[in-house]
């Protein structure tokens, strides 16, 4: 069954008011791109992103006022991403609703991501100028990472380092984004901002390296079609590590490789990265990310906060367990 993360009381309280002015702003569109945009918020998402905002505004001085523009920016900005991300996957479902692509096209998709992004910078002006700058380079490295993903795919003669470049740019970004803006909005210590960006950062990548094992170990319970990045010739970090056990002259790396791959060869390179060490080293990696991320806790002076964020990165590779 999927976990839920550890959350204070008083930022759940601020959460619903998120979820409120998330609301506002998917309906203020018109017509089929409003209903695009209120059928991707309400597919659900545990609001990780606007959760970091406001709790790492648990280090300095907490003014929900202050968080609620980057906390909102930051989901409408995620939103759009998954909403383009499905379109480069031709998924037909997420989370177990029906695309926005599936249900309205291609053309009403792009739109429909293109309005939230924009609306996220609309409502990301009225913050402060570094809030903006900091969601900006997040946005434009999301961009940059999901386009060195698809330029890069079925292509197996890849590092890990490769992939963390990808990986610290699609997902990564954004987290480090959310946990510095919520720091710098409080007023925090200069120490205190770097230490959430780090930990940011490192829990993105862990995060990003175990949504790799739930593409080809997941269960029902993840509302995700299994061996979508093994279709896309994503080279995930189960890829990788398959690809060292079999050797990249093997069948295994001719999977990958190949373009368009049947049903069949799907099934068929799952089963294989399940008969290699593949998914137990991933699990190893993304538990060393999240432990580094732990580590840069160690600069904050609040405990509560400590202790929540030390949960999250629990939840991260626990979520589905």
């Amino acid at each position: 069954m999927s976990k839920t993360y550890p959350i204070p009381q008083h930022i759940l309280q601020d959460l619903a008011v998120v979820e409120n002015e998330l609301n506002k702003a998917v309906s203020a569109a018109d017509g089929v791109l409003a209903e695009a945009s209120t059928a991707t918020l309400k597919a659900g998402g545990k609001r990780l992103r606007p959760a970091l905002v406001l709790m790492s505004g648990m280090v300095g001085s907490y003014d929900l006022k202050a968080f609620l523009p980057a906390a909102v920016a930051s989901e409408l900005i995620h939103m759009a991403s998954l909403i383009h991300d499905d379109i480069l996957d031709d998924a037909a479902t997420r989370r177990g609703f029906p695309t926005v692509y599936s249900l309205w096209g291609e053309r009403t998709a792009v739109a429909a991501g293109d309005f939230l992004f924009a609306t996220a910078f609309k409502i990301l002006a009225r913050s402060e100028m570094r809030s903006v700058e900091i969601m900006v380079k997040a946005a434009l490295d999301l961009t940059l990472g999901e386009f060195d993903q698809m330029v890069t795919a079925h292509v197996i003669e890849q590092s890990f380092d490769d992939y963390l470049r990808k990986a610290k740019r699609k997902t990564a970004a954004l987290f480090t984004a959310c946990c510095q803006t919520g720091a710098y909005l409080s007023g925090a210590p200069a120490a205190e901002i770097d230490a959430l960006s780090r930990y940011g950062e490192n829990l993105g990548v862990a995060f990003q390296i175990y949504d790799d094992v739930l593409d080809v170990a997941g269960g029902a319970e993840t509302g995700k079609a299994l061996g979508v990045d093994v279709r896309d010739g994503t080279v995930t970090v189960p890829v990788l590590y398959a690809l060292e056990h079999f050797g990249r002259d093997s069948r295994f790396a001719e999977l990958v490789a190949t373009h368009n791959p049947s049903d069949e060869e799907v099934r068929e390179a799952i089963v294989l990265i399940g008969q290699s060490d593949a998914i137990s080293r991933t699990k190893e990696t993304a538990r060393s990310y999240v432990d580094e991320a732990i580590r840069a806790l160690g600069e904050l002076s609040n405990d509560e906060a400590v202790a929540v964020f030390t949960g999250i990165g629990e939840f991260v590779v626990d979520r589905y367990h």
